[in-house]
């Protein structure tokens, strides 16, 4: 029983994670669409705010249950890191460790955004202001589509 609330709790952490790369994608194409005008600082914002739930959640969810999942006789004996028996999942759980580094390396370059946005006023963005969030958006992108292929990885379970 407690396999399956840990295998329920990994898949919503994946599709919030994923929810957020639409928020973000969105959001994204309204920072674009509002270049240079009063609302353009306003969708940075709600970009790096989805991007960082979603982060948040589906990293620290995924993490967790994952873990538990690992750990639980009830489940699959995939068992810790089997990459021999697994090469499926020990490419996941690669991609996973480089995703949690990039998301480090992504709150990093968020917070820094975010400090440059306080130095602007409300009417204008900077250019080093830009500059920052799509370096921010950028990484994060990266960690997205990787999240995309880890996901993949998990529904298809390919033989390699």
């Amino acid at each position: 029983m407690s396999y399956q609330i840990f295998y329920w709790i990994h898949i919503v952490s994946y599709l919030s994670w994923l929810g957020a790369f639409i928020g973000s994608m969105l959001f994204a194409w309204k920072v674009g669409k509002n270049y240079l005008t009063d609302d353009e600082g306003y969708y940075m914002k709600l970009e790096r705010r989805a991007t960082s739930i979603g982060a948040h959640i589906g990293a620290l969810g995924i993490l967790i249950s994952g873990g538990a999942m690992s750990s639980i006789p009830g489940g699959p004996k995939w068992g810790w890191f089997n990459f021999e028996m697994y090469s499926w999942l020990g490419i996941k759980q690669v991609l996973f460790m480089i995703i949690l580094v990039m998301v480090g390396f992504s709150i990093k370059s968020s917070i820094s955004f975010k400090k440059k946005l306080r130095g602007d006023d409300d009417v204008e963005i900077s250019q080093d202001t830009r500059e920052a969030w799509n370096a921010a958006y950028r990484l994060s992108l990266g960690v997205y589509i990787l999240v995309v292929i880890n996901t993949i990885l998990g529904l298809f379970k390919p033989a390699f």
